[in-house]
């Protein structure tokens, strides 16, 4: 089963600037900016992935890999979500993440990836809360590229039974919104 990791990068970051920052995704975790951990993270699967980002982000795409970029020109999850499986309808699944979090591991990834190929449907949990990533199995393809403006996958999710894949790791529930989400995360990683 060949499965693509979808990457949200499109967001406005609104929260974070309104707290005085930067685009969370620029902004700077232990050197380096939150996107590139979580980048790093999700590359260490070996997995195939791209990021679907905003065209008038050209710092944030510049931290994408060539070739791994889609362009979404719409403003919520759902438009982001669809042009990240329609640019990849090749493959038999996918996983789906965000961009702000950088504390996800590879690890947690490969799980739900693993989840995949047994299960329709499968999701990180982490002490009983839903996390990312989430994974959806071909057969999903029409939902998903059906998807629009700031509604997300979660009917999607809810449309059949969900494997719930039990991990530990906190990057899993953990995102960054705020420029004190960004002060807690420092050193967590």
């Amino acid at each position: 089963m060949k499965i693509a990791v979808l990457v949200m990068a499109a967001g406005f970051s609104r929260r974070f600037k309104a707290g005085g920052g930067e685009h969370k995704l620029l902004a700077l975790l232990n050197g380096k900016p939150v996107l590139q951990h979580t980048l790093a993270h999700v590359a260490a699967t070996g997995l195939d992935f791209f990021v679907v980002t905003r065209p008038e982000d050209a710092p944030i795409r510049a931290l994408i890999p060539a070739g791994r970029a889609v362009i979404c020109r719409s403003e919520g999850i759902g438009d982001s979500i669809a042009a990240g499986v329609g640019a990849s309808a090749a493959y038999d699944g996918w996983l789906i993440t965000l961009g702000d979090m950088p504390f996800l591991t590879s690890e947690s990834l490969l799980a739900v990836a693993s989840a995949l190929h047994y299960a329709p449907l499968a999701r990180a949990e982490v002490a009983g809360k839903q996390g990312h990533p989430v994974g959806f199995q071909r057969a999903f393809y029409p939902a998903l590229i059906s998807l629009s403006g700031d509604t997300g996958a979660r009917a999607v999710l809810n449309s059949a039974p969900c494997q719930r894949v039990k991990l530990a790791d906190k990057g899993c529930v953990l995102d960054i919104d705020t420029p004190l989400d960004l002060q807690r995360g420092t050193g967590a990683e």
